[in-house]
């Protein structure tokens, strides 16, 4: 007899580039190509809760219609937290410690969010200002700092390889 048991789900942040990537007309570019196929892949793994904010809500919805119209779509029934002053302050923070630069502050509020609302996760595929490895361990840093746990900033598909 083979007993199912329980399935762990974890919690994952995501940031505009998830539901981006998700709709985007296929791309010519490898690269972009290979995230688009990776994204779709982590969408459908039912280990992954995904929770986004007010904050990607208005990244999304930006743009070509059609396009913000499909990003609208695929995430509509998620779990969507409000960015607070508590997260501005903590961003704030982010940018004064020079963990991600005064040019990216809504990543710095993407951040902030995960770790005040103790998302384990962020899935992004920023490389510039988020998942890179100079950024991460000030990243961490300052959010432990603060007083939180820092989410674990990573592309999709680093996180379905090490769950």
């Amino acid at each position: 007899m083979e007993v199912n048991l329980p399935r762990e789900v974890y919690q994952v942040y995501i940031d505009a580039t998830i539901p981006s990537n998700l709709v985007a007309r296929p791309s010519q570019d490898a690269k972009i190509a290979e995230w688009q196929r990776i994204t779709r892949e982590f969408w459908q793994d039912a280990r992954f809760e995904f929770i986004l904010s007010d904050i990607v809500i208005d990244e999304i919805s930006a743009g070509d219609k059609e396009q913000a119209a499909g990003r609208l779509q695929v995430v509509e029934g998620f779990t969507i937290v409000v960015a607070e002053a508590l997260e501005f302050e903590i961003a704030g923070h982010l940018i004064a410690q020079d963990a991600i630069p005064q040019s990216a502050f809504i990543d710095a509020l993407h951040v902030a969010i995960a770790a005040t609302h103790h998302i384990p996760y962020l899935a992004t595929w920023n490389f510039a200002h988020l998942a890179n490895a100079y950024t991460r361990p000030r990243i961490e840093r300052v959010c432990r700092d603060t007083g939180y746990s820092p989410p674990r900033v990573d592309s999709p598909k680093t996180i379905m390889e090490e769950l």
